[in-house]
C-alpha cells in the first residue's frame, strides 16, 4: 500500500515523520472523551500519548464546600466502578481526624462491603477486557454475574451502583437488614462458581491475547508509580490492607497474589486469584461480625471537624487510593486532596506499554491496566 492510499483509508491521518498519527478511542463517552494519539510505523507503535480529553468535576473542591457527611455521598462518584472502597478512604480520613472510635461491628461490614466492591469491580474489568479481545461472551457472562453483586448492594444500601456513602464517618448509614447474612453466603457461593467458569476460559482466549503483551519490568513499574494489581504482576509484593492494616485487616488471613512476567495476562490472573482472596477475607468478617446491633449513624451536618491534617491511604481494585485532608476547625475541610491510582497508569505506564506494541494489541494493553478515567480527572 502506498503512503498516500494508506492516508487516505484513515481519514487523511496527518504525516509525522516516517508514521502515521492514529487515535485509539474515545474509549467511553463517560470517560471525558479518552483516547490515546499512536504514532506508527506499518503495524507497530513507535509513540503514544494519552489524551485524558475533559471530565473534571472539581470534586476535591466541592468538598470544601461541604461537610463530611455531604462529601460521603459526594465520594460514590470518585470512581463509579468501586464506590464502596471511595466511600471507605474518604471516611476513614474523617474519622481519624475527628478521633472517631468505629465499633467492631461497623468495621466489619466495611471491609464485608469493601471487599465485595473490589469483587465487582474486577467482573467489571474481566468483561470490558473480554469485550476488547473480541470475545463477546466473556463480557455477557461477567455483566450477568456482578448483577448477583448489585443486588446484594441494593439490599443492603439501597442503590445498586451509587450507595449514596453507606460507608460514612462514623461507620455506616446503617446495620444489615435482616437476613443479609444468608444473601452474603449465598453470593460467596454464586462467586467461587463464576471464577471457576473464567478459568474453564482463559486457556483459548485470555491467555492466547494476553501472554507475553505489554510487559512491564519491575524496575519502570516501581520508576513509572505503578500500583494494586499491575505492580504485584511486576513482582512486588505490596499491598495497603497487609502493609499498613486498617479496619480489621491486621487480624485477617489472607494472600497477596504476585507474578513475576508484568504482561496484560499477569495483571488479568492477579485480579482473579484477588477475588478469590476477597472472598476469604468476606467470609472472615462475616465470622467475626459481633451480634450486637449498630445504632443509625446520626450525621452532624453542622458538626465542627477538629483542626489538624490526616493523610489516610487504603487498598482499592485498581491499586493505592489516598485522602489528604486539613481541617481549621471549621464545619467544612479546609483541604481535601484525592490520589488515585488511575493517573500514572493511563498516562505514564501505558504510554511506556504501547511503544513497541502492535496496533491490534492496545485493547489488550489498554484493558490490562483496569483504568478509571472519572478517578483520573476528578
Amino acid at each position: 500500500m502506498s503512503e498516500a492510499t494508506g492516508t487516505e483509508m484513515m481519514a487523511k491521518g496527518s504525516r509525522v515523520t516516517d508514521g502515521f498519527d492514529l487515535y485509539f478511542g474515545p474509549v467511553h463517552p463517560g470517560s471525558g472523551n479518552f483516547g490515546v494519539k499512536l504514532t506508527v510505523e506499518g503495524e507497530r507503535i513507535v509513540a503514544a500519548r494519552s489524551d485524558p480529553g475533559y471530565l473534571h468535576r472539581g470534586f476535591e473542591k466541592l468538598m470544601e464546600y461541604r461537610t463530611p457527611i455531604q462529601n460521603a455521598v459526594l465520594s460514590d462518584r470518585l470512581c463509579i466502578l468501586e464506590s464502596l472502597n471511595w466511600n471507605l478512604v474518604h471516611a476513614e480520613a474523617v474519622d481519624r481526624l475527628c478521633g472517631t472510635e468505629v465499633p467492631e461491628r461497623a468495621q466489619c461490614i466495611r471491609v464485608i462491603m469493601a471487599e465485595f466492591s473490589r469483587i465487582q469491580s474486577h467482573i467489571i474489568w474481566y468483561g470490558v477486557l473480554s469485550k476488547g479481545l473480541g470475545f463477546d461472551t466473556g463480557f455477557k457472562v461477567a455483566f450477568g454475574y456482578r448483577d448477583y453483586v448489585l443486588d446484594l448492594f441494593e439490599f443492603v444500601t439501597g442503590g445498586r451502583v451509587y450507595p449514596a456513602g453507606y460507608i460514612c464517618p462514623g461507620g455506616v448509614r446503617r446495620d444489615f437488614p435482616e437476613g443479609t447474612r444468608r444473601r452474603i453466603e449465598d453470593l460467596l457461593v454464586t462467586m467461587e462458581k463464576m471464577t471457576r467458569g473464567f478459568e474453564a476460559y482463559d486457556s483459548n482466549t485470555i491467555a492466547a491475547r494476553c501472554r507475553g503483551i505489554g510487559v512491564l519490568a519491575l524496575d519502570d513499574a516501581l520508576r513509572l508509580g505503578a500500583t494494586g494489581p499491575v505492580l504485584r504482576a511486576c513482582g512486588l509484593a505490596a499491598d495497603v490492607r497487609r502493609d499498613a492494616p486498617y479496619e480489621i485487616y491486621g487480624e485477617l488471613d489472607f494472600e497477596v497474589p504476585v507474578r513475576e512476567e508484568g504482561d496484560a495476562f499477569a495483571r488479568s490472573i492477579i485480579r482473579k486469584r484477588e477475588i478469590e482472596e476477597s472472598i476469604k477475607i468476606i467470609r472472615q468478617a462475616l465470622a467475626r461480625l459481633p451480634a450486637e446491633t449498630l445504632p443509625p449513624v446520626k450525621p452532624k451536618v453542622a458538626g465542627k471537624i477538629p483542626e489538624g491534617e490526616v493523610y489516610v491511604r487504603n487498598e482499592i481494585a485498581r491499586g493505592e487510593a489516598a485522602v489528604y485532608m486539613r481541617s481549621t476547625g471549621e464545619a467544612e475541610p479546609y483541604r481535601c486532596k484525592i490520589r488515585g491510582p488511575d493517573l500514572l497508569h493511563m498516562i505514564p505506564v501505558l504510554e511506556h506499554l504501547l511503544v513497541g506494541a502492535e496496533v491490534a494489541d492496545v485493547p489488550a494493553i489498554y484493558w490490562s491496566l483496569n483504568i478509571c478515567p472519572a478517578d483520573m480527572d476528578r
